[in-house]
């Protein structure tokens, strides 16, 4: 566990050499790094880090304070804390989103990307059609079978408020519907049903299309071979100077866990080509623009 600014947070390491971080999506937890054996691969290369973002895991859940630019802050201060080195940061859906925005904000930080399947606020005029995603539309149909009110459009918060009040015959009805892993995956929910965060989340929070455009580092999109999120694809392969964009087979968003061996050997090909770039310590100045004293 480590203290920054009054929070708590959870977070493992292992392995050695260059390195590297992973940052989960919304909902999700570090787990899924460690129980798809991603963290052990990429040790076999990397110093490898993976924590729980504020509100998920161990962590812990303050009221507010989700948006990206928040926790790109978090990561900083990790990263600080931690004494890593410029780092290649790997980032799975909102966690891609954290992990672009601490490369805008702090770009000493961060010597590269590798993003899974993201989706940017800022850029939500491109992917008007967010409710179809197929996992969405998946969770949402079987908590309505089970009698839980919601709506059509995507709103976080109230799905964090509908699992927080299931009833122990819905929890049921969903366990059997959606299975096991599923059920576990959302009784994680309702300790966010008192926070920002399904609110946070959708806040472009300065991460405009502007300064995505701007970004420097190696850039890899590893987009899903089923994604939704078509439109962002082509708006970064358009505009980003220094990027990568391969597929994943099989995948539908959740490709660290849906296409688990694939999506391992491309972080695992695309960090070893990043990290043998070149790139050295940080001078001085950028460690003072990093933060450090």
């Amino acid at each position: 566990m480590l203290d920054l600014n009054g929070l708590r947070f959870h977070y493992q390491q292992k392995g050695s050499g260059p390195d590297i971080i992973l940052v989960h999506a919304v909902t999700s937890n570090m787990s899924v790094w460690l129980f798809s054996n991603i963290m052990d691969v990429l040790a076999k290369d990397f110093h490898v880090t993976a924590y729980d973002m504020r509100g998920h895991g161990a962590s812990d859940a303050p009221a507010s304070g989700y948006t990206s630019a928040d926790m790109a802050e978090d990561l900083r201060g990790l990263h600080l804390a931690l004494n890593l080195g410029p780092a290649i940061i790997v980032g799975h859906s909102y966690g891609a989103v954290v992990a672009t925005h601490a490369a805008v904000l702090y770009p000493a930080m961060v010597r590269g990307l590798i993003l899974s399947d993201p989706y940017f606020p800022g850029l939500a005029d491109l992917e008007p059609n967010l409710a179809d995603m197929e996992g969405w539309r998946d969770v949402r149909a079987a908590l309505v079978a089970g009698g839980a009110e919601l709506g059509p459009d995507i709103d976080f918060t109230r799905l964090f408020q509908v699992v927080a009040d299931l009833t122990p015959e819905q929890k049921q009805h969903f366990s059997q519907t959606m299975g096991e892993s599923s059920l576990r995956w959302l009784l994680q929910l309702p300790r966010l049903a008192k926070t920002t965060c399904g609110r946070d989340v959708f806040a472009p929070a300065g991460l405009t299309a502007d300064r995505l455009r701007g970004i420097q580092q190696p850039l890899v999109a590893l987009y899903d071979e089923h994604t939704s999120f078509g439109a962002t694809r082509a708006f970064l392969q358009d505009s980003v100077a220094n990027i990568t964009i391969e597929t994943v087979p099989g995948a539908r968003h959740l490709a660290p866990l849906q296409s688990t061996d694939a999506f391992s050997q491309l972080v695992q090909k695309h960090g070893r080509r990043i990290s043998q770039m070149g790139a050295g310590p940080p001078a001085q100045p950028a460690l003072e623009a990093m933060g450090a004293p």
